[in-house]
């Protein structure tokens, strides 16, 4: 591997408006999905997003009807939600106060594993309300298999030592971890913990694609040079194969209820 260790999540707000207009965001019917699989009555509340970034989650809540409070540590992604109308406090989650409030819902979007594993958990519980309710979501995309495997085959050419590792050795998010996050809701006595699942697809141009994955926090890890030569034979291999990638999504929501 690299020498280079991701610096994140603050290091998305080098690329916080490609990171808005790109970046997957969450169907409304996937989050109306997980809600009604938790079961019970749910009316519109306050709600805090972990981690809110660029708005992408907070700003579902709010259409909604769900009055949102985000937390994020990157003043930049910050400053993008704040311009949706979002409230917005800047700073990390583990550090951050409530300040005695407590919230119906508490969500993240795509956060969650870069947050201390039980700690996470137990001061999200501290900022529920008896019977509230956590999402943690997650987008996962793939590729039609050629297209996966040529571009492989670039990242290999580039990168011969592969990507940067993520903060404690982690390589990549994959679906499967999603499974270890439900059973440490359990673990830490989280009700009724579900898990939904929504497909859906994005086109993008070979150019929005390069500039999506310049949002990866490991490539945002690689030095400069290493990046761009990276992204321009990604955009030379999808300009020869038509100029445009289709991505397959499958958002992912895992759900709880904090006691009554």
């Amino acid at each position: 591997m690299t020498d280079q260790t991701v610096k994140a999540p603050v290091s998305f707000g080098a690329r916080a408006d490609d990171y808005d207009r790109l970046r997957p965001g969450y169907p409304a019917q996937a989050v109306t999905g997980a809600l009604t699989a938790l079961g019970g009555e749910h009316r519109p509340g306050t709600a805090l997003d972990i981690g809110c970034g660029t708005g992408k989650l907070g700003s579902v809540l709010a259409s909604l009807g769900h009055e949102v409070t985000g937390v994020e540590p990157d003043p930049r992604m910050a400053a993008v939600a704040a311009d949706k109308g979002l409230t917005v406090e800047v700073g990390p989650f583990e550090a951050w106060e409530p300040a005695g409030r407590r919230f119906d819902l508490v969500a993240c979007g795509q956060a969650w594993h870069w947050l201390r594993p039980g700690e996470r958990t137990d001061k999200a519980v501290r900022c529920l309300r008896p019977d509230g309710r956590l999402l943690l979501a997650w987008n996962f995309s793939t590729l039609a298999p050629a297209t996966g495997a040529a571009l492989q085959r670039v990242y290999a050419a580039v990168l011969p030592d592969g990507l940067p590792t993520g903060e404690g050795g982690r390589a990549s998010l994959s679906e499967a971890d999603v499974d270890e996050y439900a059973e440490e809701l359990r673990g830490r006595g989280l009700r009724k913990v579900t898990m939904t699942r929504a497909p859906w697809e994005a086109r993008l141009t070979s150019r929005q694609f390069c500039r999506l994955l310049a949002t990866d926090s490991r490539l945002l890890a690689l030095p400069e040079p290493t990046l761009r030569l990276l992204l321009r034979e990604v955009a030379g291999l999808l300009d020869a194969e038509g100029g445009s990638v289709r991505l397959d999504y499958t958002c992912v929501i895992v759900g709880a209820r904090a006691a009554g």
